[in-house]
C-alpha cells in the first residue's frame, strides 16, 4: 500500500503537466488504456510462471465466480472513472500539493461511510484519523476560498471513498489483477465516450507531447499502484488503507517540490512529519475495542 502511495503522489506531477497538453477525460483515458495493456502482460508474465493456461477468468472456474469477477470490475471501473474525471479537473486548476491534500479527505470520509455499512473500527484508527487530518491542514494551511478545481477534488475524495469500499468487497473474492484490468477496461471506454460526447480537442501532437505523463499514470499510477491496492486491501482494515493512503499528499507535496518546483515551508514539514506519526500509532496493537 506504501508504494501505490508515493506512485500515486509523484504521479500528481505528472497529472499536472499532462493538462498542458490534453483535455482532462482524455488524458483519464489514455492513462486508463495504458494501464490495461500493462495488466494484460502482467497477467500473461504471471499464468506462464506459473505453467498455466492463459485465460480470460484465470481461478474464476465456476459461472457464479465469473459474474462475482465482472460486477466487481464493472462497479470498481464505474467508480474509479468519476474520481479520476473529477481529480483531472481539479489539477488543472489547483497546485499538485493542494490537489493531494484535499484527495485525502477519503481518510475520514471512508470510516464514516463504514459505519453505515455495519463496519466497525478500533479507537486507535480512529485517534490516527484526526491526527492525519491535523497533518493535512499543516501540510497545506487548509482551506480557504475554494475554486471550482477544489470544489472537483472535494468530489474526487468523496468518490475515492466509495471506490476503497467497492474494492473492499470485491478483492477478497477475485483475482486481483484481472479485476484491476477489468476496471480499467471499463475506465477506458468510459473516458473515451464521454471525451467525445464533451466534445474534447483531440490532437496528434498533443496526444504526442504528452505521452510521458500519460504513460507514466497508466503504468505506475494506474496500472501497478491500483493493482497494489486492491491485494493490500486483502489484508488491511479499510481504515487502515485510507490512513497509509493518506500519505499521498505527502508525496504529492514532494513531488511537486522536486518536478514542479513548489517549496515546503517549516509548516508543510511538520504536517508531513504528522501524518508520518499518524500512520505509525494506526499500525500498533494498542487497542482492540471496536467503536
Amino acid at each position: 500500500m506504501l508504494t501505490a502511495t508515493i506512485l500515486w503522489g509523484v504521479a500528481f506531477s505528472a497529472q499536472s503537466r499532462g493538462m498542458d497538453y490534453l483535455d482532462p477525460m482524455l488524458f483519464t483515458a489514455l492513462r486508463s488504456l495504458v494501464g490495461v495493456i500493462a495488466l494484460i502482460v502482467v497477467i500473461m508474465v504471471l499464468d506462464l510462471f506459473r505453467w498455466k493456461k492463459l485465460s480470460f477468468w484465470g481461478s474464476a472456474a465456476d459461472p457464479s465466480s465469473r459474474k462475482e469477477l465482472l460486477a466487481g470490475g464493472w462497479w470498481c471501473g464505474l467508480v474509479l472513472t468519476a474520481a479520476s474525471i473529477c481529480q483531472q479537473f481539479g489539477v488543472k486548476y489547483t497546485s499538485a500539493g493542494k490537489t493531494g491534500f484535499l484527495t485525502a479527505l477519503y481518510i475520514v470520509i471512508v470510516p464514516v461511510l463504514g459505519i453505515f455499512l455495519k463496519k466497525k473500527t478500533t479507537f486507535i484508527l480512529w485517534l490516527s484519523v484526526f491526527i492525519a487530518i491535523a497533518g493535512a491542514y499543516l501540510l497545506c494551511g487548509g482551506i480557504s476560498g475554494v475554486n471550482r478545481g477544489e470544489w472537483f477534488v472535494i468530489a474526487c475524495a468523496f468518490i475515492y471513498s466509495l471506490h476503497i469500499l467497492v474494492i473492499d468487497r470485491y478483492a477478497g473474492k477475485c483475482d486481483c489483477v484481472r479485476l484491476s484490468c477489468i476496471q480499467f477496461t471499463v475506465a477506458t471506454f468510459l473516458s473515451f465516450f464521454l471525451s467525445l460526447i464533451c466534445r474534447e480537442t483531440w490532437t496528434i501532437e498533443a496526444v504526442i507531447s504528452s505521452m510521458p505523463f500519460w504513460v507514466f499514470c497508466g503504468v505506475g499510477s494506474s496500472a501497478v499502484a491500483f493493482t497494489l491496492q486492491m491485494v493490500a486491501q486483502k489484508y488491511l482494515h479499510p481504515v487502515t488503507a485510507t490512513l497509509l493512503m493518506s500519505l499521498e499528499s505527502v508525496f504529492a507535496v514532494l513531488g511537486g517540490w522536486i518536478f514542479l518546483h513548489e517549496h515546503l515551508s517549516c509548516r508543510e514539514l511538520a504536517g508531513c512529519g504528522i501524518i508520518f506519526l499518524a500512520v505509525i500509532l494506526s499500525q500498533l496493537p494498542i487497542s482492540r475495542k471496536k467503536v
